[in-house]
């Protein structure tokens, strides 16, 4: 199947938008606990807060510019958005006050609309047939920055210093802020009917998706902040820690990546809500079994497992609803994954703090055993065809 030219410029665009973000985001709790005149329970605190607070703000921001591209063009959106944060990486590089460190990751989160308008292009320009496998690779992309992001970005702290790594990720973000504005073609504006926020009516079932989408990114995001925690457990020194970070996460995001794609295509076969419920479950099962592990290279085969199922489940419930082409819902349904990213760092530092890190993962697979049963009692009812294999 040929590739459309405008999805492979979304691709390579949004590539380097999630690779300076992860290239720095693997070394970031290093870096924190290395400048922070704080205690470690508190450090914590500011490590989950730091690395949440962009995707905080983004989950409150992602609908608004999902409405925007009504009323401006998502490519000028696009670009803006890239220009800010390649500003705040920048700044990063020359401050270790955290306060400070904070600001600059909340402004990147009221300008991170990058992935809700290159959603809405994709799903644009996208036919019905092929709009699933579109959004898939499209997140692929995305996936593919993680995946070669963590790993480059622990080697850049370790032979750039933390200064250095913070200038090559904004070098980074604008050569890809450069590729979009000289390659990435635009679209028309959404059509203005239905453009204010007010007008989209979100029911029970697209809250719902809502909440799976945030649930499957917790489920994403949340071990980065603790992973010099997970070494501790594992009696490996810090330094040799922060060399392996990287390596440990590029291999769950390589089965990610693969896992996303490749669910993609097996859903036309067996249905997006089956599968979705599939995929929900073997991860419940996968984070149960990451409590259980008793070294790091079984931790990290269990957990490249897990993220090879569960990220797969983001692409397929925006699928339901994707095809009704309305920018607000797309954000809003995209502000879950903002939201998730928010909280899994959060959720991770605020529960280590006070508990182990088994606890924190028995804590993870209730929640997404609770999605399950949701996604379960509430889509019974949808009369749509996606809903028909559950």
């Amino acid at each position: 199947m040929k590739i459309p030219r405008n999805l492979i410029f979304m691709c390579f665009s949004q590539f380097g938008s999630s690779f300076s973000g992860n290239f720095v985001n693997v070394f970031l709790p290093f870096y924190i606990l290395k400048v922070s005149p704080y205690p470690v329970k508190q450090t914590l605190f500011w490590i989950g807060f730091i690395m949440g607070s962009t995707s905080l703000c983004a989950s409150v921001t992602s609908t608004f510019w999902g409405a925007l591209t009504h009323r401006f063009s998502p490519k000028i959106l696009f670009l803006r958005a890239f220009l800010v944060n390649t500003l705040a990486l920048l700044l990063m590089g020359f401050t270790t006050n955290l306060y400070l460190l904070l600001l600059l990751r909340v402004l990147q989160g009221f300008s991170a609309g990058t992935s809700t308008i290159g959603l809405i292009i994709v799903s644009s320009t996208s036919s019905k047939e092929s709009l699933s496998s579109d959004i898939g690779l499209y997140q692929s992309s995305m996936t593919l920055g993680q995946l070669v992001g963590p790993l480059l970005g622990s080697l850049g702290a370790v032979s750039l210093g933390y200064r250095g790594a913070f200038v090559s990720a904004s070098t980074i973000l604008f050569s890809s802020f450069l590729f979009c504005y000289l390659f990435v073609p635009d679209v028309e504006r959404l059509p203005r009917k239905g453009a204010s926020l007010r007008r989209i009516t979100i029911d029970k079932h697209i809250l719902i998706a809502w909440i799976a989408c945030f649930m499957a990114t917790i489920q994403l995001t949340f071990l980065p902040s603790v992973l010099p925690n997970v070494f501790e457990r594992f009696h490996i020194e810090r330094t040799v820690a922060l060399k392996s970070a990287g390596m440990v996460v590029m291999l769950y995001t390589a089965t990610a990546m693969i896992g996303t794609y490749f669910w993609s295509r097996v859903s036309k076969r067996y249905g997006l809500m089956r599968m979705v419920t599939f995929l929900f479950v073997g991860g419940i099962l996968t984070q149960i079994l990451l409590a259980l592990v008793t070294e790091i290279v079984g931790f990290t085969l269990i957990r490249m497992i897990q993220t090879g199922m569960i990220a797969a489940t983001f692409p397929l419930v925006i699928s339901i609803f994707a095809a009704e082409s309305k920018g607000g819902i797309v954000g809003f349904l995209n502000s879950g994954r903002f939201a998730g990213n928010a909280m899994g760092p959060i959720i991770a530092t605020s529960i280590l703090a006070w508990f182990n890190l088994s606890f924190l993962f028995f804590f993870v697979a209730a929640l997404t055993f609770l999605v399950v049963l949701a996604l379960k009692i509430f889509f019974r009812e949808k009369g749509i065809d996606v809903a028909a294999g559950f």
